[in-house]
């Protein structure tokens, strides 16, 4: 299992779908994942600690879940794909008991982002190939793609 940060939501420019990418904590992968527009923007504010004048849905959750007496989140795996559909689950534990629950990889990163989960890929999704490797990569084209990265997550971002 490899443990990923969330390193930006951006627009793609071509399809006007917006991405979510994942970057390794060892920085030696990209995964993107396509997400909806109401998700992309719930994850860029939680990202960007940007206050909506009233709470988004992930907000409200959060909200209730620190209400809540020993409810402890612990992670978020995502776990599968199936061609470009991910299977998410946010484990947690209550009452000393362990549980999860299946979701959107976008809805548990949205959460986990306001909660300060950690985020983890099983290994299954890299072996599928589903995520962009940085070895695979001359040193010029590394430096394309971060550049590509950080310019269309702050230039095409418009929700």
């Amino acid at each position: 299992m490899f443990e990923v940060a969330v390193k930006c939501v951006m627009k793609e420019p071509l399809t006007s779908r917006y991405l979510l990418i994942l970057e390794s904590k060892d920085s030696s992968f990209y995964i993107p994942i396509n997400i909806g527009v109401f998700e992309a923007e719930a994850i860029y504010t939680a990202l960007n600690k940007i206050k909506s004048p009233r709470p988004l849905t992930y907000d409200f959750f959060k909200g209730i879940l620190n209400v809540i007496d020993d409810i402890d989140i612990s992670k978020i795996t995502i776990y599968d794909v199936d061609g470009h559909v991910y299977k998410a689950k946010l484990e947690f534990a209550h009452n000393s008991k362990q549980c999860h629950v299946d979701c959107r990889p976008s809805d548990a990163i949205a959460l986990g982002l306001r909660l300060n989960a950690p985020i983890f890929v099983e290994d299954d999704i890299v072996q599928k190939k589903k995520c962009v490797s940085k070895d695979c990569l001359q040193e010029n084209e590394k430096i394309i793609l971060e550049q590509l990265i950080t310019d269309q997550a702050t230039t095409y971002w418009n929700v």
